[in-house]
């Protein structure tokens, strides 16, 4: 048990716990039964075998209902991957007999990967009956294809959903934009390759969106990432150079930096244009 090499799939049930943390998705089968998941997601990926290694051994916990592996933890099903110190799955009994694992828990210096995206995070808990996963502690941070998204306080993916729910001085960050919210939940489609692709993005909380040229905020904010608009709710204040708009409510054209705002019940909008130093065209 402490060699690792001795520890690859010693236990049948923490390797469909693994496989269910791997995938987001499915429902633990009893000790010793076929690994699997019913989760189109998962990109049929369920018969694969889990691959379980961990310098410090896996333990069975009987009168906890856990199994754990300790020591650099890593658990693989073909291009899955998750990476810990610690991975844990707790499990109960079954009313008509036999057991089922509910949730699974990988703490320390946790890595999740997957084609087309990768999570960062201390502590990660997967509940299989929700189908969420959700990160806490330092480094927070989903990077994908084009974006990468950081959180100070969680990370939560919700898979049936298909959502990510970000808190706590919330980045995300794409070329030379960024984007900052107080919360943000993001919105994704699966490409045919399998990979993530972040479509949607709404905000809450003092909104912050920066590009090259243009710095803007507000109360409330909608980034439509395939038509590169965000719009902005809720005392607007856009600054682009030296000068000054505010109104109540503000599409941007992220790409093309322009611009349109819109007034409160009355339709005014306010702004401060500084005339140009002399000399200068």
């Amino acid at each position: 048990m402490r060699e690792r090499r001795a520890n690859r799939l010693t236990a049948a049930i923490l390797g469909a716990a693994a496989a269910c943390l791997l995938s987001l998705a499915g429902a633990a089968t009893p000790a010793g039964a076929q690994t699997g998941t019913t989760d189109p997601l998962s990109k049929g990926q369920a018969g694969a075998p889990v691959e379980i290694e961990a310098t410090q051994g896996i333990e069975w916990r009987r009168n906890d209902k856990t199994y754990v592996a300790r020591g650099d933890a890593t658990a693989v099903r073909g291009d899955l991957k998750v990476r810990a110190d610690m991975l844990t799955a707790r499990y109960r009994d079954k009313a008509g007999g036999g057991n089922e694992i509910y949730q699974i828990e990988a703490d320390g210096g946790v890595v999740l990967t997957q084609p087309g995206r990768t999570i960062y995070g201390a502590h990660a808990v997967y509940n299989l009956d929700s189908r969420t996963l959700t990160l806490t502690g330092g480094n927070l941070k989903v990077v994908t294809a084009k974006e990468t998204v950081t959180a100070r306080d969680q990370l939560e993916y919700r898979e049936l959903e298909r959502i990510v729910v970000a808190q706590g001085e919330v980045m995300v960050e794409s070329g030379t934009r960024r984007i900052g919210a107080d919360m943000m939940t993001g919105h994704f489609d699966r490409l045919a390759d399998g990979s993530l692709n972040l479509t949607r993005i709404e905000a809450e909380g003092n909104i912050t969106v920066k590009t090259k040229d243009t710095f803007a905020r507000s109360e409330k904010g909608d980034y439509d990432l395939g038509q590169d608009i965000m719009t902005l709710i809720g005392d607007v204040r856009i600054t682009n150079g030296q000068n000054q708009f505010n109104g109540e409510r503000a599409e941007v054209n992220v790409a093309t930096g322009v611009s349109t705002l819109h007034g409160n019940g009355d339709g005014k909008v306010k702004s401060l244009i500084m005339p140009a130093a002399a000399g200068t065209p």
